[in-house]
Parts: C-alpha cells; structure tokens; sequence
C-alpha cells in the first residue's frame, strides 16, 4: 500500500510539473480563462475523475510492476 501511495505521489508530481509547463508556454495560456470560466461543480468533477484516473494508473503500473518476476519465469519457460 505504501509504495502504491508513493507512485501516487510521483504521479501527481509529473502532473503538477505538466500543468506548470501549460502555463508557460504561451499558446496553451489561452486554455487557461476557459476552464476557470467552468461552473464550479465541473472544475470538481474534472479534478476527481483526474485523480481518479491517476490512482488507476498508478495502481495498473504497480501491478504490473509486483508481477513482473512471474512474468520473467513465463517468458523463460
């Protein structure tokens, strides 16, 4: 559970890191005022099923990630 919590975490990270890098280049600014316009209970709904689709991945890498020395013995075999 805990490595599942820091995969997480560097996920989220690199989607901090993401949304930093829209902001700063200057074209993708532009989306910017559109999504604060939103109603406010779709901006909630954006950041859950962002999360939300977040956790999945990390839980799916993770996994993968657990299972990969059983996989290994498949391929050898």
């Amino acid at each position: 559970m805990i490595q599942l919590l820091r995969i997480t975490g560097f996920l989220l990270v690199i989607f901090g890191a993401l949304v930093i890098l829209t902001w700063l280049v200057e074209p993708l600014r532009a989306l910017w005022p559109l999504l604060l316009n939103l109603p406010i209970a779709i901006q909630i709904g954006l950041l859950a099923g962002t999360v939300g689709f977040l956790l999945l991945m990390a839980s799916l890498i993770y996994e993968r990630w657990r299972e990969r020395a059983a996989d290994q013995e498949l391929r050898d075999e």
